[in-house]
């Protein structure tokens, strides 16, 4: 457990977390579910690959939220209780929620682009019910809340009760020993400790120690060189330094580099690699979209031809989400391909 001597600055500039929230669940996300929510990483079948439907959430967007919402993310996962059945999980994160009417504004939020979700596919895949959604919240920086909310409107016995989880990432700071036991088998809990010094060390000044602390911890938990790349970046974006403390943080990385022969991303390559970054990351979702959305149409209808899996190679990533919502119910696979 991290000491407890904290300088906290309330004139200290907001980190942006979007990005290596973002990130860190579209590289991670089953790890995620598995470290924050248990019970549902274990009904979803882990051999196929999460399918990311941003388009589709962008496109049922709500208009005028005041504020800046950090990462929305829906995703869709095989359940293990059979080749059909689909979940589709709404993620939210938030950095903090002041008081009852953000809490209560938030949860609306969850149950309106639940049911905004619902109603999209049910049109688009002429559905007779609503699909199956999991709406699930985290909050980076906002202990006290519980494990769930709850958003009501009732009148004489008729209207919307409806509940969803909560991560309080904050609470997982009591639970800190536990964090580094699982690291070595989920590089996730690495994620939410980098989320907890930076909320916890808020003056930047403060941040060196622990920020190559943690970095020093990858080496003890054995991950292979890619993960631990992947996890060092996401440590540089969630734990930011001042520029003149940047230099003696390097220096003590590199050193670390030739010490136990372990190659980290430097802060010099930083803006290289986050433009390869992008471009990497999208020719890679497509292609794994692309190869799951096979899998699906093989089960499903047995084996393709060559002109049928080239258009499913060839195609954009919004084709590849839309027929990967058309197979829930396509009956031919002629359905599969309907705009």
């Amino acid at each position: 457990m991290p000491g407890l001597d904290t300088a906290l600055s309330a004139a200290a500039p907001i980190d942006d977390h979007d990005s290596p929230w973002k990130e860190a669940l579209e590289v991670f996300f089953l790890q995620a579910l598995e470290l924050l929510v248990p019970g549902l990483h274990a009904e979803i079948d882990r051999t196929a690959a999460p399918v990311f439907l941003d388009k589709e959430l962008q496109a049922i967007a709500l208009p005028g939220k005041k504020g800046r919402r950090f990462v929305d993310k829906l995703v869709q996962v095989r359940l293990c209780s059979g080749a059909a059945a689909w979940l589709l999980i709404h993620v939210e994160v938030e950095r903090r929620l002041r008081g009852r009417k953000s809490l209560s504004l938030f949860a609306w939020r969850m149950y309106e682009y639940r049911h905004r979700i619902q109603t999209r596919l049910m049109r688009q895949s002429d559905l007779a019910l609503p699909p199956p959604v999991y709406s699930l919240g985290i909050l980076l920086d906002n202990p006290g809340v519980g494990d769930h909310l709850v958003y009501t409107d009732e009148h004489r016995g008729q209207g919307v009760h409806f509940t969803f989880p909560v991560v309080e990432l904050e609470a997982w700071r009591s639970r800190w020993d536990e964090l580094e036991s699982r690291a070595a088998g989920n590089p996730f809990a690495v994620v939410v400790m980098a989320q907890l010094q930076a909320n916890r060390y808020r003056d930047k000044r403060t941040r060196l120690g622990p920020k190559f602390e943690l970095v020093r911890s990858l080496r003890r938990y054995g991950y292979a060189p890619n993960t631990a790349g992947q996890i060092y970046r996401l440590i540089e974006w969630m734990i930011t330094l001042p520029k003149d403390l940047e230099p003696e943080y390097l220096r003590a990385v590199n050193a670390l580099s030739e010490e136990h022969k372990m190659t980290y991303v430097t802060l010099i390559e930083r803006e290289g690699i986050k433009r390869g970054r992008v471009e990497g990351r999208v020719e890679g979702r497509v292609e794994g979209q692309a190869d799951l959305l096979l899998r699906q149409v093989r089960r499903r209808f047995g084996a393709v031809d060559e002109a049928t899996e080239q258009r499913i190679r060839s195609a954009r990533a919004r084709d590849l989400e839309t027929w990967s919502l058309n197979i829930l119910d396509a009956a031919t696979l002629d359905d599969v391909f309907r705009d």
